[in-house]
């Protein structure tokens, strides 16, 4: 992940903008309503007791249960893996995913176990993470892997095998990749891979745009590039797939939510934006610096969002610092991320 720049004016535009947090999120650029409404028990600390994920970069819903229950897999930029359990809509339960001794040796020389987005392909089964290369050889370990469970079987708490995914041609994939920037968007639909680049980067600033690069499941091909800059999108820092040609996104810097409609021939025929505005948990009125890099959505049309605590900026300025109790405090300081969901209106 590369260091955000947040302009005063940006920090002004958060403030303005909470006065819409309690109300509705609507769409623009797409003739069908959709609207998106923070759940009233939103946002919450993503935490089991005291235990809690770091630097949460990737979230993939994988079911529904029938006594409610929701399950998701989450990815740390640390190189964790975790199982999230939602029970009754608010109770968290956290699972480390342990690395069996071939995954560890793989992973060794890793300058950085530097996991990004994660996806549960629920067409195949199969389980993708995408990792940005670090390092004075980053493009060595820059790519999409595909992760095996014990027995096949995603709900067992122990993973097995590695593999990279070998994308052709190579040269699309590793030709806009960076020192700590890579392909921190990624989702599967029935035909189709999606991998959106973190942003064109120099010096710590991004560009206007990025690329969404498609490729076909079946014969791993590139089949699309496109460059985001007509689209108004910056940056690429989760991705997600509900259906077929239907593609939801994080424009972090931006902070945007972008829904893309697509059609037999991947041309763009739809798209829907929707802007997001962070809050602090139990303070819905005080803001902070968001860093979303993760998207999901469950089977009852719920669209969750993560936060990645990843540096100082994460901890709000010393004048709303002290206005929150000694939990919350402690919650930023110990980096907990922050988890958002809302509801789809059609």
């Amino acid at each position: 992940m590369a260091i955000i720049l947040i302009n005063p004016s940006a920090v002004r535009t958060i403030l303005i903008s909470l006065i819409i947090l309690l109300g509705v999120f609507h769409i623009s650029g797409c003739n069908e309503t959709i609207t998106l409404t923070l759940d009233e028990k939103y946002p919450r600390w993503l935490k089991d007791g005291k235990y809690h994920t770091k630097q949460t970069s990737g979230i993939c819903f994988v079911r529904g249960t029938k006594n409610g229950e929701k399950d998701f897999l989450l990815a740390d930029d640390i190189g964790d893996i975790h199982r999230l359990t939602i029970e009754n809509d608010t109770i968290f339960r956290l699972k480390k995913i342990a690395f069996a001794q071939e995954v560890i040796e793989y992973l060794k020389d890793f300058p950085k176990k530097d996991f990004e987005e994660l996806v549960f392909d629920k067409y195949t089964g199969k389980v993708y993470i995408s990792i940005e290369g670090n390092g004075k050889n980053y493009l060595n370990y820059v790519g999409i892997y595909e992760l095996g469970f014990y027995n096949n079987d995603i709900f067992t708490d122990s993973i097995i095998s590695i593999r990279k995914v070998e994308i052709k041609p190579s040269e699309t994939i590793l030709k806009h990749v960076k020192l700590n920037i890579g392909y921190e968007g990624m989702a599967a639909d029935e035909n189709y891979i999606y991998l959106g680049l973190e942003g064109f980067s120099s010096k710590d600033n991004f560009a206007d745009s990025t690329l969404l690069i498609i490729v076909e499941k079946q014969d791993l091909e590139v089949k699309k590039v496109i460059n985001t800059f007509e689209l108004g999108i910056g940056t690429i820092c989760g991705l997600y797939s509900d259906k077929s040609n239907s593609l939801w996104g994080i424009d972090r810097n931006r902070m945007t939510i972008f829904h893309l409609f697509f059609d037999n021939k991947l041309n763009i025929i739809g798209k829907r934006y929707f802007d997001f505005v962070p809050a602090i948990p139990g303070y819905k009125s005080l803001p902070y610096i968001a860093a979303l890099e993760s998207i999901t959505v469950d089977n009852n049309d719920n669209l969750y969002l993560v936060d990645d605590p990843y540096t100082k900026v994460f901890i709000p300025p010393q004048a709303i610092y002290d206005r929150l109790d000694e939990k919350t405090k402690n919650n930023f300081k110990n980096y907990t991320p922050v988890i958002y969901k809302y509801n789809i209106s059609y």
